[in-house]
C-alpha cells in the first residue's frame, strides 16, 4: 500500500487550502470533526494555508475535535496529537532536524539532508498551542497544558502547566 490514510472528509473541514505531501508506506490518521483553515482570512497571520508532510514510513495521528491554523507539520518519523487540541496560526510542528548536526556532512549539500536528527513529538488532549509557537522533536506535551504565543518548545511541558517563551519555560500550574 503506498499510504494508509483514514479520515472521512464528511467529518473534517478544511477551510482554504491544505498542502499534503505524503511518503511511501506513510501512516496518517485524522480524528472526527477535525478542522484545518488555511488563508489570510481564516487567521490572525497573513499565513498562506497549512501544510501536512508525512515521510516515507512516518507516523501521524491526530485526534478529535482538534484544529490548527496556518500550521505546518513536519513528520518525519511520529507525531501524535490529541482530542481537542487547539494550534494556533502560524505554529510549525517538526519532529526533527532537517539537517545533519555534523558539519563535515553539512560541507555536501546531499550528504547533510540524508540522516537528519529524528524523535517523536506527542501532544496530550485538551492542549492549547499559541500563535506562532514551534514545537521541536522530541517533546511531551502533557494533557491541559498551555503554550504562550510564540514559544519555541525544546522540553517536555508536564500536563496541566502553563510555559512559554524562548526556549519555553515553566510559567504556572494549571
Amino acid at each position: 500500500m503506498y499510504h494508509q490514510v483514514k479520515f472521512d472528509p464528511k467529518e473534517c473541514h478544511f477551510n482554504g487550502r491544505t498542502y499534503l505531501n505524503l511518503g511511501k508506506g506513510c501512516k496518517v490518521s485524522i480524528g472526527d470533526d477535525f478542522i484545518a483553515n488555511s488563508g489570510i482570512m481564516a487567521a490572525i497571520d497573513c499565513g498562506n494555508g497549512c501544510k501536512i508532510c508525512v515521510r516515507d514510513k512516518a507516523t501521524l495521528t491526530i485526534g478529535e475535535h482538534s484544529g490548527m491554523t496556518n500550521t505546518i507539520i513536519q513528520c518525519y518519523e511520529r507525531i501524535q496529537i490529541g482530542h481537542h487540541v487547539n494550534i494556533g496560526a502560524g505554529c510549525l510542528i517538526m519532529d526533527t532536524n532537517f539537517h545533519s548536526t555534523d558539519w563535515h556532512k553539512r560541507l555536501d549539500r546531499q550528504k547533510d539532508i540524508e540522516n537528519p536528527r529524528n524523535a517523536p513529538i506527542t501532544i496530550g488532549d485538551v492542549v492549547f498551542i499559541g500563535a506562532r509557537s514551534i514545537v521541536c522533536k522530541g517533546v511531551t506535551i502533557g494533557d491541559h497544558a498551555m503554550i504562550a504565543a510564540g514559544s519555541v518548545v525544546v522540553d517536555d511541558v508536564p500536563a496541566n502547566e502553563v510555559w512559554g517563551g524562548n526556549p519555553a519555560k515553566f510559567i504556572k500550574k494549571i
